[in-house]
């Protein structure tokens, strides 16, 4: 008796009164840790805590656990058989088990801590409800004193808001057991949901058993101690009930399970939607001269790199089929001067009537730096006279049908001349031109330039660029500008991510 009295003196404060304020830890360092508040049910059905220990003995083993953690004891039986920090008391003789009032005394103990005090309560029970039919009177009819004890009990742990840790100590009988986390009984999972939320769910408390230890998010709620089992079971689940939690559950959850499962999910809907057009891909479409190109939308066709896809642009070999018809238009201007009389001139233009833009840019500019004095007054007076002409007017000319005669020759060889030095002038007059005849609500035929916008059944196209080379003469560049997609997720993601996400090293789909 005088060890129990003295073990106690040192853990919990005095022992023959309840204790009002909270029992200080040995050491500054354990004080710093939780408040555990020990539920012990001390009534005649609950089995010893060890078969080889006796019942006080055996309760101050356990508490020696805590390795100097506060603690504070509350010894439950009816509602007139609980004590306070009093393991005298501990005699496994009540003729009850109220959990309310066992509740009760914890909330009043927990409210004598200053705010913010980190407390758990820890329930050691056989999980066998019997409280004294005395203690609830008035009860509505068909309620037990059972029921409403259960109810009111699961009401104040939720209205307390501390974690609560059950450890079931024996074989409950089979008409209380309950279905989840390892056969508890269900009250008990009721008292463990309310008082800690969706941390108890059954998913939750099952991952905690698998792992066999308490995380941040996955806590263990509900232990059982079989018979025969004693201290030797007791200790680590005391143990880990009292320590702070734990990530390394999670982590390994996450390793093990989340981790693979992502990677898994992310190649599979990599290769689903590697196929699929996003912002910032590039359809690229080859026309040859005069070659109407007919291209269809969201049809299911094989691209160049082996690809099956059902999105996008595809060609099709009948308009009726199509959204729209690319053609590629190359200039109808003649350059070679036939059709003029070049007899009619001197001899210096004449030789210069049948040149490309280029050897005529050139045999100016000979002429100018090198040529003899006539020369160079000639390729001036040409020059100078080209350059006064305006771009409307050499447009005109240089479309205009060829007309006999001297004045008409001489016109033809300056609006040349302003042709060959005036680059804008060549590009839009000489570069091939592409047409674009679109069916449907928005048919029409209009001539694509760069950055020109373009809709195509779903989705919308900017033209990034038309340019000579590839495996005809023209190649356009279609930007994809806008892909309707779930959620706006093509919209939201840059453009590397797009690509990333759908195992492709380029932005570009040959129309195919």
């Amino acid at each position: 008796m005088l060890a129990a009295l003295v073990a106690l003196s040192l853990a919990a404060g005095p022992l023959p009164r309840p204790a009002p304020t909270p029992t200080a830890g040995p050491t500054p360092a354990a004080s710093g840790g939780p408040v555990i508040l020990f539920l012990i049910d001390n009534s005649a059905s609950l089995p010893p805590l060890d078969p080889n220990e006796r019942r006080v003995a055996a309760l101050e083993k356990m508490f020696t656990f805590l390795r100097g953690q506060r603690y504070r004891l509350v010894l439950f039986g009816g509602r007139r058989e609980n004590a306070v920090d009093d393991l005298t008391r501990y005699r496994n003789d009540g003729q009850w088990t109220d959990f309310y009032y066992a509740f009760l005394q914890a909330k009043a103990l927990a409210e004598s801590y200053p705010p913010g005090t980190e407390l758990r309560m820890v329930l050691v029970t056989d999980a066998i409800p019997d409280p004294d039919p005395a203690d609830w009177p008035n009860l509505p009819p068909g309620w037990t004193a059972r029921a409403e004890s259960a109810r009111r009990s699961v009401e104040l742990v939720r209205e307390m808001k501390i974690p609560l840790y059950v450890i079931i100590v024996g074989e409950p009988p089979a008409e209380v057991a309950g279905r989840d986390a390892e056969q508890s009984p269900g009250f008990v999972l009721d008292l463990v949901r309310a008082a800690n939320g969706d941390a108890a769910a059954p998913l939750a408390q099952s991952l905690a058993s698998f792992f066999a230890q308490d995380g941040v998010l996955l806590k263990k709620f509900v232990y059982r101690v079989r018979p025969g089992e004693g201290l030797e079971k007791i200790r680590p689940v005391i143990t880990r009930i009292a320590a702070p939690p734990r990530a390394g559950i999670e982590l390994r959850i996450f390793t093990w399970f989340v981790l693979p499962l992502l990677v898994v999910l992310v190649v599979l809907l990599g290769l689903l939607v590697r196929s699929f057009p996003g912002p910032g891909d590039l359809e690229l479409i080859e026309l040859a001269v005069d070659q109407p190109l007919h291209v269809a939308v969201d049809r299911l066709h094989r691209l160049p790199n082996g690809v099956w896809s059902a999105q996008g642009l595809s060609l099709v070999g009948d308009a009726r089929q199509a959204a729209a018809t690319f053609t590629l238009q190359a200039a109808r201007i003649d350059l070679s001067g036939r059709g003029y009389e070049g007899s009619a001139l001197d001899e210096r233009d004449a030789a210069l009537l049948p040149l490309g833009l280029e050897p005529l840019r050139r045999a100016l500019e000979t002429a100018t730096d090198s040529g003899s004095r006539e020369e160079k007054i000639h390729a001036l007076n040409l020059d100078y006279a080209a350059r006064s002409l305006e771009p409307q007017e050499v447009e005109r000319i240089l479309l205009s049908p060829p007309v006999p005669g001297r004045g008409a020759a001489v016109d033809f060889l300056r609006a040349k001349v302003h042709l060959a030095l005036d680059p804008a002038l060549q590009k839009k007059l000489l570069e091939p031109r592409v047409q674009v005849l679109t069916y449907g609500r928005e048919a029409g035929r209009r001539e694509l330039s760069l950055g020109a916008r373009l809709r195509l059944g779903r989705y919308g196209f900017r033209v990034q660029q038309i340019a000579r080379g590839g495996r005809r003469e023209v190649c356009v560049s279609l930007y994809y500008d806008r892909v309707p997609s779930l959620l706006g997720l093509k919209t939201v993601l840059p453009d590397f991510f797009q690509r990333l996400a759908r195992f492709r090293r380029s932005a570009q789909r040959y129309v195919s």
